[in-house]
C-alpha cells in the first residue's frame, strides 16, 4: 500500500512539473529605459505594456521592465537590441537619430503645429518613412511616444514677441538644428550640458533654456527662473523600439499582441504626459513664475523666422523624408 501511495505521489508530482513547464513563458521581454518608474513613460511600461502584453498573450511572453538605467544609458540600450540581449526600449529621437539620420528631421522647428498633428503624421505615414531604415540597424520602431513640446524660459524678461528673443543666451543641446533654430530667432544659443544647466542659470553663464514643462519642474530649474513662455518651436517624441531578431522570432498572433500592447501603452502615455504638463504649469506659475502663451499670429512669425532652419538637414536627411516634413502640416494638420 505504501510503495503505491509512493508511486501516486511520484506521477503527481511529475505531471505537476509537466504543467508548469508547459504554463511557462515561451519568450522573455525584456525592456529597457532610463526614465523614471513614476514619469508618464515609466507609467505606461509598467501599468499598461507589461501587463496587456503577459495577459494578450496567454502568459506565452514575459516581459521585464527596467526603468531607471538599469541596463544602461540610451544609446547603450539601443545597441542592446541589436544584439538582442535586451528585446525592447523607450528613448528619445536624438539617440535614435545616430543609428538612423532620418529620424534627425523630428528636430526641426515648427515641424508640427500641435500635438493633434503631431500624434497623426507619427502615427501616419510620416512616422513610418523615417523608421523605414531602421530594421537594417537591427531594430524596429512599433511607436511614438511623446517626450515634450520645448518651450522658451527665461531669467531676464517676459518673452511675447519674436523681438523679446534678441540677444537671450539660450542653452541648448549640442545640435546645429538647435543652435540654428534659437540663432534664426534672434537669441544667442549656447551649447552646455544638461546636467551644468542649473548652475549655468544660477551664475547667468545663460539666461535661459528651452525645455517642456514636465522636465523644467522635476529638475527644479524652475526654481531659478523667472518667465516661461508656450512658444512650442519644436516637438520632441521618444520611440518604442524593439529587437529585430526577437520580433522575427515570433509568431504572428504575438506579434500582434506586441504591437497592439505597444498602441496601448502610447496612447496611455501621452495621455498622462499632457496631464503631467496641465497640472505642473499650475505649479511653476504658483511659485512665482510668470507664464506666457503666443499668440496664432506672433507663432506664425516664429515659424517663418525658423523656416529655413530644416534645410540644413538636407545632407543628413534622405530627400524623400525631408520634402514629406516640409508637407507635414499640409497633410495631418487638418
Amino acid at each position: 500500500m505504501k510503495k503505491a501511495v509512493s508511486i501516486l505521489l511520484t506521477m503527481a508530482m511529475v505531471i505537476s512539473l509537466s504543467c508548469g513547464v508547459a504554463n511557462a513563458a515561451a519568450f522573455t521581454l525584456k525592456i529597457g529605459s532610463t526614465v523614471q518608474d513614476d514619469s508618464a513613460s515609466g507609467i505606461s511600461l509598467l501599468k499598461y505594456f507589461k501587463p496587456y502584453i503577459e495577459e494578450k498573450s496567454g502568459g506565452k511572453i514575459a516581459v521585464e521592465v527596467y526603468n531607471n538605467s538599469v541596463l544602461g544609458g540610451d544609446r547603450q540600450l539601443f545597441e542592446s537590441l541589436q544584439m538582442n540581449t535586451v528585446q525592447g526600449s523607450f528613448g528619445p529621437m536624438s539617440v535614435l537619430a545616430s543609428f538612423a539620420p532620418d529620424f534627425s528631421v523630428c528636430d526641426a522647428p515648427f515641424l508640427f503645429k500641435d500635438r493633434k498633428t503631431a500624434y497623426a503624421a507619427l502615427d501616419g505615414e510620416f512616422g513610418a518613412l523615417m523608421a523605414k531604415t531602421l530594421p537594417q540597424k537591427g531594430m524596429r520602431l512599433l511607436g511614438y511616444g511623446e517626450n515634450a513640446f520645448r518651450n522658451i524660459s527665461n531669467t531676464v524678461r517676459p518673452v511675447e514677441k519674436l523681438e523679446d528673443m534678441k540677444g537671450l543666451k539660450i542653452r541648448v543641446m549640442e545640435s546645429p538644428v538647435y543652435i540654428n533654430t534659437i540663432k534664426a530667432l534672434g537669441g544667442n544659443a549656447t551649447p552646455i550640458a544638461f546636467n551644468e544647466l542649473y548652475t549655468a542659470l544660477q551664475q547667468g553663464t545663460v539666461d535661459g533654456q528651452d525645455n517642456g514643462v514636465v522636465l523644467t519642474y522635476t529638475t527644479k530649474i524652475y526654481e531659478i527662473l523667472k518667465y516661461y513662455t508656450f512658444s512650442e518651436h519644436c516637438y520632441a517624441a521618444n520611440a518604442y523600439v524593439f529587437s529585430e531578431e526577437f520580433l522575427q522570432t515570433l509568431p504572428p498572433d504575438l506579434l500582434k499582441v506586441v504591437q497592439d500592447g505597444t498602441n496601448y501603452a502610447l496612447v496611455n502615455q501621452r495621455r498622462l504626459n499632457a496631464e503631467m504638463e496641465q497640472t505642473l504649469i499650475k505649479e511653476i506659475e504658483k511659485s512665482g513664475v510668470k507664464v506666457s502663451y503666443l499668440s496664432a499670429e506672433e507663432k506664425e512669425r516664429w515659424r517663418k523666422a525658423t523656416a529655413n532652419v530644416i534645410d540644413g538637414l538636407a545632407g543628413t536627411v534622405s530627400k524623400e523624408v525631408l520634402e514629406a516634413a516640409k508637407n507635414v502640416n499640409a497633410k495631418y494638420g487638418n
